[in-house]
């Protein structure tokens, strides 16, 4: 199996690896900022509630971190490289 996603180096967390996972993250960041023109400008225009943007954004992040779970090897604290690396999961 293929992982979209590799382990950083330093810290916690996944970064994209193939082709697979930048186009999902592109996605991810399209997805939240397109609605941005559509948000209202001022205190005196209506038009939607500004927590329900927040609400959309945490939607689509939160299945994004759930995509890269997936489709990368189980995340852990790393600093630096070791002997013990797996190049198909590590950088």
């Amino acid at each position: 199996m293929t992982y979209w996603f590799k382990r950083r180096r330093f810290g916690y967390g996944l970064t994209p690896a193939t082709w697979r996972g930048w186009v999902a993250l592109a996605i991810m960041i399209l997805l939240v900022l397109a609605p941005i023109p559509f948000l209202p400008q001022g205190e005196d225009e209506g038009g939607p509630n500004p927590y329900a943007y927040l609400f959309y954004v945490f939607v689509v992040v939160t299945v994004f971190v759930l995509l890269a779970i997936k489709k990368g090897p189980t995340p852990h604290w790393r600093w630096g490289t070791k002997d013990d690396d797996d190049p198909d999961e590590d950088f």
